[in-house]
């Protein structure tokens, strides 16, 4: 009964969006597109580039001089790992989804086990600095508002990796792959960013209509921005440059985004990491953990 009520459910839900998308199918198209262009112009070209630096990283090794520089202060302070020093690493450069593509890469590859993955997923989702500098830049009118965010998104990813410093990551014993030769690095690399890239794509517009249906029910700028938000941070940055409100409620919102990811990002990380055996929990409650906290200080600290 309960499965039957529950197709059900999802039937109705279905047949009344595609009503929503004949009545209003400008709306939708424009929506579509616009959700093209914000990947194209902003998701994409921060994505590709550390997809393919990554894959080369790893097919040379670099996780080796990783652990002969940084990996010590990194395991003194959080109790890192090898691979989470490299994980972590490549994340705050990058940005997320790239922390599950990598984790999940270095799981197939048994480098790293799925539950120490878990773990490391939780404290090392940073949405790319450039993006978030340029996207944040066209909200504010002040660069030191800009900082502030940024500077709050990461000491608090910081802090979440200094709660998990007595996780006993498991020790895997591997020696120096042979790598590749270049070009079939490049190739497979090509092959399977593409595929998440697409992935990312799908989903990202997924949300955008879903948050252009909602909308339709909610026309108050604000709540259609919120609901952007925590659905789709992108979309929901980009909403919040064109609301005429304080700059202080501005920065609350935008915080509240950044730290929760919206559910977009928690829908890529969870497409990413499901073939590998990655739990998804460990990072849904830390990003709360991130938007509670981030949400706080930017309401105590104007």
């Amino acid at each position: 009964m309960k499965a039957f009520l529950k197709n059900n459910f999802y039937i109705i839900i279905t047949l009344f969006f595609t009503l929503l998308l004949f009545q209003n199918n400008t709306v939708f198209k424009r929506c579509i597109l616009n959700g093209c262009f914000l990947f194209f112009e902003q998701v994409f070209p921060s994505l590709f580039p550390m997809f393919i630096v990554n894959d080369i990283l790893m097919n040379y090794n670099f996780y080796y001089i990783i652990e002969k520089t940084i990996n010590k202060a990194f395991k003194n302070i959080f109790g890192f790992s090898t691979m989470a020093s490299y994980v972590f690493v490549m994340s705050m450069f990058s940005g997320t989804p790239t922390n599950a593509y990598i984790a999940a890469n270095l799981v197939r590859e048994g480098r790293l086990s799925s539950k120490d993955a878990s773990i490391i997923l939780s404290y090392s989702c940073f949405l790319n600095p450039l993006f978030l500098y340029n996207m944040l830049n066209t909200i504010f009118a002040y660069t030191t508002i800009t900082f502030k965010l940024i500077v709050i998104h990461y000491l608090l990813n910081f802090l979440i990796a200094f709660f998990h410093r007595k996780y006993p990551y498991e020790k895997k014993e591997f020696q120096n792959a042979k790598p590749l030769s270049f070009s079939l690095t490049i190739t497979k690399s090509l092959k399977r960013s593409i595929d998440t890239l697409f992935l990312v794509l799908g989903t990202i517009l997924f949300y955008f209509i879903l948050c252009e249906s909602i909308t339709l029910f909610f026309p108050s700028p604000i709540l259609s921005c919120l609901f952007n938000g925590i659905l789709e941070a992108t979309g929901g940055l980009a909403k919040l440059t064109l609301l005429h409100i304080n700059n202080h409620l501005k920065e609350i919102m935008a915080s509240l985004f950044i730290s929760f990811g919206g559910f977009s990002i928690h829908s890529q990380i969870k497409n990413i990491i499901s073939e590998v055996g990655i739990s998804y929990k460990y990072f849904f409650f830390s990003r709360c953990m991130h938007a509670f906290l981030s949400t706080l200080i930017c309401i105590i600290i104007p």
